[in-house]
């Protein structure tokens, strides 16, 4: 499938071009793209904005898109018809801001999952015009976001939470990501709409599991962005029925579970964070700790049906064997393993002409972001181990893996708190997330979802 006609690309910023634009760097995962003299005019015309005017270039954008090279800016002609779906349990407070913030520019079915104020819930809807529909009893977000997708007509479907505040100019340029042909849904950034005072605070605005960050990209499972919630997610009615639409029988990760299928179907699945939602975040720890451990429990199921799609941790064998051995206590021979693995993909880099100083830098800095992978799998799953080990004389390593991913999180957020306090939250935050997992794992009867991958082999 190409990339339509008039659309333009902007490169991500991990994207480097060399020789003349005969070589492109970059992507998730990373990698290098060799071109003619004529394909690296065309690329370069893509990336410095001009819009795609052919089959030639729409063939080369499509290579660019799906590397992660670039991203789409959609032309916003003609938006498909749209209907929002708003799922809401006991929450009509929550409610009135959705519909409000929507306005009465889109039809809206407002689908009350077993709420116990009915009357209130759908005085709130017929406020705004919206159409009610009354599940019997409270059945989950799946069903309920279910039921208001088969009473729909439209092209694509919006599905809002009720807890969540958008327009309807957002989601009509969401709905634009689907005009490519390639794309089955899109999903914006979600933003906390009060993130309170105190540190839970900082927290929700710097460490919410539902904000992806402000780098664009195609969803991947076990990829820089492996999943995006249902907050706010516009899905084509068609990819949605042929993919049997959200899951019931999941309580939690239904979404992630949908989205995986729609990647396994081969269709693609658009971030884009220029777009901007607003979620209610929780407003005391004990809430927001429930909610990490409630996602963490989804992690077995969705392991079960999805194999190392849901994999906690994709590492090449030499970096796991770095990281192994320096918290192992042989801090000297995982320096070693990691100068070599680093000099090899140096080589690699010069072989494929890029510039000695861009080739060093990238040699250094793909052994660092694997061991900071590794450190921040096992602080969140193993930390009881780290715990046990950091007693013995290998506290040192023990201490690092557990200190580096918070404290380098610190320096790349800049949170308004001290790194202490930080760190402290964000060790909270991966102990309530750990023990879901493990909760899980003990239901299903399974280690996997603990497990990485070492890539090139399957895991048991």
């Amino acid at each position: 499938m190409t990339v339509p006609v008039g659309w333009r690309l902007r490169p991500d910023v991990g994207t480097q071009c060399h020789d003349g634009g005969r070589v492109v760097i970059g992507g998730s995962p990373r990698r290098v793209l060799r071109l003619t003299e004529r394909g690296a005019r065309v690329v370069r015309r893509l990336l410095d904005g001009d819009p795609v005017s052919g089959e030639g270039d729409a063939l080369l954008a499509r290579r660019l898109l799906d590397a992660g090279i670039a991203h789409p800016l959609p032309v916003f002609v003609e938006p498909p018809s749209i209907e929002v779906v708003v799922p809401v349990y006991d929450d009509p407070i929550g409610l009135e801001s959705c519909l409000a913030a929507l306005g009465s520019d889109l039809p809206v079915i407002v689908v009350d999952d077993g709420s116990s104020d009915v009357e209130r819930v759908a005085a709130v809807a017929a406020r705004y015009g919206a159409r009610l529909i009354r599940q019997h009893h409270n059945a989950g977000p799946a069903a309920a976001r279910n039921a208001g997708a088969r009473a729909c007509s439209a092209d694509v479907i919006a599905f809002v939470d009720s807890d969540a505040v958008t327009t309807s100019s957002t989601l009509r340029q969401l709905a634009s990501h689907l005009d490519d042909p390639a794309v089955a849904a899109a999903a914006p950034r979600v933003r906390p709409r009060n993130a309170g005072r105190g540190l839970l605070g900082v927290v929700a605005a710097n460490w919410s599991p539902l904000d992806l960050g402000a780098r664009p990209g195609p969803v991947t499972p076990t990829q820089r962005i492996a999943y995006v919630p249902s907050t706010v997610l516009v899905v084509g009615s068609k990819a949605f029925a042929d993919n049997a639409g959200f899951d019931e029988s999941l309580r939690y990760g239904e979404d992630v579970d949908l989205v995986w299928r729609l990647a396994a179907a081969g269709a693609t699945v658009r971030y884009d964070p220029s777009l901007q939602v607003r979620h209610a975040e929780p407003q005391s720890w004990a809430p927001w700790l429930r909610r990490r451990f409630a996602y963490g429990t989804s992690a077995a199921t969705l392991t079960r049906r999805h194999g190392d799609s849901a994999a906690p941790l994709v590492i090449a064998p030499a970096p796991a064997a770095s990281v192994l051995l320096a918290v192992g206590g042989a801090p000297s021979i995982a320096a070693v393993v990691a100068g070599v693995t680093a000099w090899r993909l140096r080589r690699r880099l010069r072989d494929a002409e890029v510039p000695t100083a861009d080739a060093t830098r990238g040699a250094l800095i793909a052994p660092l972001q694997a061991a900071l992978g590794a450190a921040r799998w096992a602080g969140q799953l193993w930390w009881p181990a780290l715990l046990l080990a950091a007693r013995s004389r290998r506290r040192t390593p023990v201490l690092c893996v557990l200190l580096a991913p918070p404290l380098v999180e610190f320096v790349r957020r800049r949170p308004p708190v001290d790194p202490l306090r930080w760190t402290l939250a964000v060790w909270a935050d991966d102990v309530a997330y750990g023990l879901g997992v493990w909760t899980g794992c003990l239901r299903e009867r399974t280690l996997r979802p603990l497990l990485p991958r070492i890539k090139g082999r399957r895991r048991p």
